[in-house]
């Protein structure tokens, strides 16, 4: 049975090796207010030069530009009628099930923002790692939502209110790697912005700013909506680099642990020693690109106390004084508890030299 073991370690080592690259090329849902043309669903654009403008308004193919010259690998693109009383929801059900990374609305209201807000958490719920990027949303408070609040951005082509810059802002966020963060990223051809009264404090409040830095206009800090913690929480978590990167490596061993393990062995200790074996060896990869800290010890391991619990509640109460290699041992079912600990490296965004004269 362990001859199948191999494809897995593979496929690990492939995952590892394009991460980077891999999170610099993120795919985003673009939805438009547009009934140019009602006799398709989606559009989907790699090039800016595929996209038709027959099918759009110049506002929309506009748009469309913004997201694909920001570094998105692909922009899905889903219209929606003016009249349209549910454009969030229309605009999701022409999506379906395809695969994105980032979703956004250009020129959305106050009540889209609010229900594209209420979709991305529900996906959360459901482990999904959809991010959105949102504007001016009522304290979203996710991990998976950035609320840009810029009211107006001045750029070389005119001033534009805030909802208008979102497609620019998804396109930066899935183009980045996660060698770097979006803090202090500079638009070339912004002017200026009108910022929030306290830049500090919008921040602190879990909000994406852009900020007036002498000529040149930058991302303040690249953080979510996140500001409520706790104890599995933690302050990194409103990082959007930190939860990129967790969101990817998530996806990789869920997908690996998917298509090449499940089904495949028989749920005993030492087949689920040799999975923890090949996800040891895909973080040891990670952390030789700096995604993961080298310095610390990242593993995955059995969740012992998961796996005794299961037997517990199923009646077998003396499992509550089994050692651990007992529980190790006695397998639950179908079920594969495994746990890890991991140190995902943050970008370089804070800085204090202190030089003392003699």
């Amino acid at each position: 049975m362990a001859i199948g073991l191999p494809s897995i370690d593979i496929t690990f080592k492939k995952l590892a090796a394009t991460l980077i690259q891999r999170s610099a090329r993120g795919i985003v849902s673009l939805i438009l207010k547009d009934d140019t043309d009602t006799t398709y669903a989606i559009k989907e654009y790699k090039s800016q030069l595929q996209i038709d403008a027959t099918k759009f308004t110049a506002a929309s193919v506009q748009y469309i530009k913004d997201v694909l010259r920001m570094g998105a690998a692909k922009v899905i693109v889903a219209p929606v009628a003016t009249s349209s009383v549910a454009v969030v929801g229309d605009a999701l059900q022409r999506i379906g099930s395809r695969k994105y990374n980032w979703i956004g609305l250009a020129e959305g209201t106050e009540d889209e923002q609010t229900d594209l807000v209420a979709y991305v958490k529900e996906q959360e719920k459901l482990g999904k790692s959809i991010k959105a990027v949102v504007f001016n949303a009522i304290d979203p408070d996710c991990q998976h939502i950035v609320n840009f609040v810029n009211p107006t951005i001045t750029t070389t082509d005119g001033a534009v209110t805030g909802d208008k810059f979102i497609p620019r802002l998804l396109g930066l966020l899935a183009g980045l790697p996660l060698t770097r963060s979006s803090t202090f990223y500079s638009f070339a051809d912004v002017i200026s912005v009108e910022e929030p009264a306290d830049v500090e404090a919008a921040v602190e409040a879990g909000k994406f700013v852009l900020f007036n830095d002498e000529e040149v206009v930058r991302v303040a800090r690249g953080v979510n909506s996140l500001t409520t913690l706790s104890p599995t929480v933690s302050e990194d978590f409103k990082k959007i680099l930190i939860v990129e990167s967790m969101d990817l490596i998530r996806e990789d061993i869920k997908n690996t642990f998917k298509n090449e393990y499940m089904g495949k062995f028989k749920n005993k200790y030492d087949y689920q020693v040799l999975l923890i074996t090949s996800i040891n060896s895909y973080f040891a990869a990670l952390a030789g690109e700096d995604v993961l800290d080298n310095t610390f010890d990242n593993k995955a391991f059995v969740d012992i106390e998961a796996q005794r619990a299961a037997w517990v509640a199923i009646g077998k109460t003396e499992a509550e004084d089994w050692d651990d290699q007992t529980v190790l041992n006695n397998t639950f079912r179908s079920n594969v508890y495994l746990g890890g600990n991991i140190k995902i490296t943050d970008a370089m965004e804070d800085f204090t030299f202190n030089v003392e004269l003699q």
